[in-house]
């Protein structure tokens, strides 16, 4: 199970084909869905004019008050009307800012290390301080936040180069399935034992996309 709702789309996950008229507002499949939503932020994180909308976004704490907002200022419907080109259709956009956010990390981390890979360095990195990454008090994270965001930094330190594999995989491709694969001992490690821990592929993709960039940072050397 996917945790958004695909009836209420993902994103943009609506299509209102030009033709026929039966064909119009039907919902894309889960696969194309997730690679639209790739490609999305793929190009909303190339464009200048958006990486401080993005930016604040990112550093607003989910379900708050604000949230809902800077996921649309963030929001780039040129890069929408490049998606609707590409598949000669209209898509529409309904943002789900969650899906956004964890859309964003990894589209960033493919946008800053995509062909230098992950720096050397990152396992040795003291904890990462959730306290400085938000503009307001990290207690109001709400909770499943912190165990993925945990799952997702340890999976990183222990296996950065399969989890950059992954993240550089369209999903539900082969590559993908072979980087999961590979991502076995180190979640086999991560997990905490004892518990019931559920998540899905694009779960794993939005926790290790958000720890690998900001670990990334981190490692990189300074210019």
């Amino acid at each position: 199970m996917t945790r958004v709702g695909w009836s209420a789309c993902w994103l943009f996950a609506c299509i209102s084909a030009a033709l026929p008229a039966h064909a119009q507002s039907q919902s894309l499949p889960l696969r194309d869905a997730e690679v639209a939503l790739a490609g999305y932020a793929d190009c909303v994180v190339t464009r200048k004019a958006y990486r401080a909308p993005v930016t604040t976004f990112l550093r607003t704490v989910p379900e708050s008050p604000d949230f809902n907002g800077n996921a649309m200022k963030a929001a780039d419907m040129s890069c929408l009307n490049a998606a609707a080109a590409r598949q000669r259709s209209k898509l529409t956009l309904r943002i789900q800012p969650e899906a956004y956010r964890e859309a964003l990390y990894p589209a960033l981390y493919r946008r800053d290390f995509g062909k230098k890979g992950p720096p050397t360095g990152i396992a040795e990195l003291p904890p990462l301080q959730l306290s400085g990454e938000f503009t307001q008090d990290a207690a109001a994270l709400p909770e499943p936040y912190r165990p993925g965001r945990a799952l997702g930094d340890c999976v990183s330190r222990q296996a950065p180069q399969a989890v950059h594999a992954l993240l550089m995989a369209k999903p539900d491709s082969a590559k993908e399935d072979v980087a999961v694969q590979a991502l076995q001992p180190a979640l086999g490690a991560c997990l905490p034992a004892g518990k019931s821990f559920k998540f899905t592929r694009a779960t794993l993709r939005a926790w290790t996309g958000e720890a690998m960039y900001k670990l990334s940072v981190a490692a990189a050397p300074v210019d």
